[in-house]
């Protein structure tokens, strides 16, 4: 006679199954009521671990599987969702220690496997990587399911690598045995984007709006159909952005083609601190940082789509800079230095939660190492140091740091407006400064973003930056940044010289 499964077992493998299509309000609700019944069981408050993970609430995570660690030291799920909170905040290799003591608790689980290659892959340990992987590529009869999964794995670590072609054929081969992979798709997507295949590339790039783990709890509907590209006269219609202050700075210049459509009224939702400098780039619209409950629209749409609803290419790209406005009010230049002095901006680092901020901040002390160059004067763009920078900061006393009394983009802005040139990792700050039409000098590591295409030296985004790579050869022997930051270094002698 089969036992009958305990209540609270039940309501976990319930919870788990909506965790898995994205319906949280429900999994929460069934996981308080399994840990009423059993307060400490382990897999119920991993689920709230996964949970918490889903809406950014790291902190909650590894408290929650502390706790489960603390009461069974082996429990591989804590240690996996561990992993994703500490790779989240970046700390980096506690996340890959993490993923693989998960993986060597139970090494046949698919799941840790696939995780422990993929942090692999983008700490530069592609050996690890591929070795992980290796059971699962030799299995394809037996679990063709996760046979496809390692093969897009492959797809990413050659993209981690720098191998953008050479990515195409795995990610392809999974998406023929598996169409509906939409992370696989989302991964081409961007990869046809940094290859210069726009059409294809805007397509797949979507897929991203069907992934549970980047839209957990989805905003309630805002307007009777999404916008597709149509007619626009007379019709309300609300953009949303979608991702984070780069992306939204990047994309707000679809804003005057949407206004030429004759969408009336336009409403932009964006983040709080760009609310004033988009309101004053476009007095026609309306933009806020929420919106009322009772607001309803003809159309709505996520800032990120708008390249493809516009058929963006290269030669329809909106590139002229400047698209944004600052305040009719500026504060006056720093009256630090001489008028004669070249005035460069740095920006070394970005949000921690960027979850490949350890492949484009670089340690102050590294960065910093630029101010040494005579006749120029340097400012500070980071509204916030790191504890782990401020040493290095400190020690240049000459640095100026205004930035740090903003309070929002417009703010900086005008800060970025008396600088004759922007030296940036890829921050939000580095687009903002692009958009005001300043040159920018814009690091970047061997597989950046997509939207810094493969190879080039300029962008087609913005006309006045200049692109310096982590080369393909210098991450294959691990040389780290200071290659790349002697270009910088001698480009800017030049520069301050003429």
């Amino acid at each position: 006679m089969l036992m009958e499964q305990p209540e609270a077992d039940q309501l976990v493998q319930a919870a788990t199954n909506e965790i898995a299509y994205g319906l949280l309000e429900s999994a929460v609700r069934r996981l308080d009521e399994a840990l009423l019944l059993e307060p400490g069981h382990l897999l119920g408050l991993t689920r709230q671990a996964e949970i918490a993970s889903y809406r950014k609430e790291y902190t909650r995570t590894l408290a929650l599987t502390d706790a489960v660690l603390a009461r069974e030291p082996n429990f591989a799920p804590a240690w996996y969702e561990r992993a994703v909170a500490l790779w989240a905040t970046g700390r980096i290799d506690e996340a890959v220690s993490s993923a693989a003591r998960a993986h060597d608790i139970q090494p046949p689980n698919p799941t840790f496997r696939l995780r422990l290659a993929q942090l692999a892959a983008w700490t530069g340990d592609g050996r690890t990587a591929l070795k992980v992987l290796r059971p699962l590529l030799d299995n394809q009869a037996d679990d063709p399911d996760n046979y496809s999964a390692a093969v897009s794995m492959l797809g990413e670590l050659a993209i981690a690598e720098g191998r953008f072609q050479e990515a195409m054929a795995y990610l392809e081969e999974t998406l023929a045995m598996r169409p509906g992979a939409n992370v696989t798709r989302m991964l081409r997507g961007m990869n046809l984007l940094r290859l210069g295949e726009f059409r294809q590339g805007w397509e797949d790039y979507a897929a991203r709006e069907s992934i549970v783990a980047l839209y957990p709890d989805p905003q309630r509907k805002l307007a009777a159909s999404p916008w597709q590209g149509e007619d626009l006269t007379g019709k309300s219609l609300i953009v949303t952005d979608d991702q984070g202050h780069g992306d939204a700075i990047q994309f707000f210049r679809y804003m005057p083609l949407l206004h030429a459509r004759g969408a009336a009224p336009i409403v932009w939702r964006t983040f709080e601190p760009l609310v004033r400098l988009f309101a004053i780039s476009a007095p026609y619209a309306t933009v806020l940082n929420g919106v009322s409950n009772d607001s309803f629209f003809d159309f709505e749409c996520s800032s990120s789509a708008l390249p493809r609803w516009f058929g963006t290419d290269l030669e329809t790209m909106p590139a002229t800079v400047p698209y944004l406005t600052l305040p009719v009010y500026r504060k006056p230049a720093s009256k630090r230095g001489s008028r004669q002095r070249l005035k460069v901006g740095l920006v070394w680092s970005g949000d921690t939660r960027h979850l490949r901020d350890h492949m484009r901040s670089i340690p102050a002390e590294q960065f910093l190492t630029l101010t040494a160059i005579p006749g120029v004067e340097f400012h500070s763009l980071q509204h916030r140091i790191r504890p782990a920078d401020l040493a290095a900061v400190q020690a240049r006393p000459s640095i100026v740091r205004e930035v740090e009394s903003a309070s929002d983009f417009a703010d900086t802005g005008t800060l970025i407006d008396n600088l004759d040139l922007v030296i940036a990792v890829d921050t939000g700050v580095a687009h903002l400064a692009a958009a005001l039409g300043k040159p920018v000098w814009l690091i970047l590591d061997t597989a950046p973003d997509w939207r810094w295409m493969a190879d080039r030296t300029d962008s087609p985004w913005y006309p006045g930056m200049r692109l310096f790579r982590v080369t393909a050869a210098e991450n294959r022997r691990r040389a780290g940044w200071q290659p790349v930051l002697k270009r910088v270094a001698a480009a800017l002698r030049r520069f301050a010289a003429g």
